[in-house]
């Protein structure tokens, strides 16, 4: 179980100086997607250059011909690179062909719909990505429905970690990530899921300076399982 730093907001100098601070006291680092249409990969490089062997995930959301994109992540630094669930099969299997001549992972941020994660995961799975991505719910934003209008348009709804369970159910190879809201007052429940991922933005990021930035992921990563 691993403790992943999600960056999707700040200016290029802020974001180098929160990874220096931090980047001791998480697993991974993360370079969202924002991040990567703001600065392309040279941000890559040069978070690479100032942390040489932290694990980076940077956040690209391949959707079609990403075998190029994967290729220059790699060479960047990253050591996961994500695609979309959404994504061609021919696309993905690709992909998860293309890491392991890197010796790289690819993480499939499940896009679906809520009504279709079990069927897509199974065939993720079966494709080879090495992890499964879902919100956990905790946020209003990802309340959606989990199933098609029924009768006197009742829908029910998604409830915290619904998701997730369904992720496990459904993947016999392919380990769980889960983001999206996860702080101290739910990281409990978000670890009883036995994720392999555990991925904190604003959390962390929201704190006054980068010293609170780091105490806060310490604290963070204080909660998950010690598996020395």
């Amino acid at each position: 179980m691993r403790l992943q730093l999600a960056i999707d907001h700040g200016k290029e100098h802020e974001i180098l100086a929160v990874v220096e601070r931090v980047a001791p006291e998480v697993d991974i680092v993360e370079i969202g997607f924002p991040m990567i249409v703001t600065y392309g990969l040279g941000l890559v490089e040069k978070i690479r250059e100032l942390v040489p062997s932290k694990p980076l995930c940077v956040d690209v959301k391949v959707f079609h011909g990403g075998t190029g994109v994967a290729s220059r992540c790699f060479d960047a630094g990253a050591n996961i690179v994500s695609v979309l669930s959404v994504a061609p099969d021919p696309v993905i299997e690709k992909l998860v062909a293309k890491a392991k001549t890197y010796d790289g992972e690819i993480l499939c941020d499940m896009s679906a719909p809520a009504r279709m994660v079990a069927q897509r995961t199974a065939e993720v799975d079966q494709l080879g990505v090495d992890y499964i991505m879902v919100p956990t719910g905790f946020k209003p934003d990802y309340d959606y429905d989990i199933d098609k209008p029924r009768r006197w348009s009742f829908r029910p709804k998604v409830r915290p970690l619904d998701l997730a369970g369904v992720v496990t159910r459904n993947a016999q190879h392919a380990k769980l990530a889960l983001s999206t809201g996860i702080d101290q007052t739910n990281i409990r429940q978000v670890i009883d899921m036995n994720p392999e991922l555990i991925i904190v933005g604003r959390a962390i990021l929201d704190q006054s300076d980068n010293d609170a930035r780091a105490a806060a992921a310490a604290h963070l990563r204080r909660f998950l399982p010690y598996e020395g």
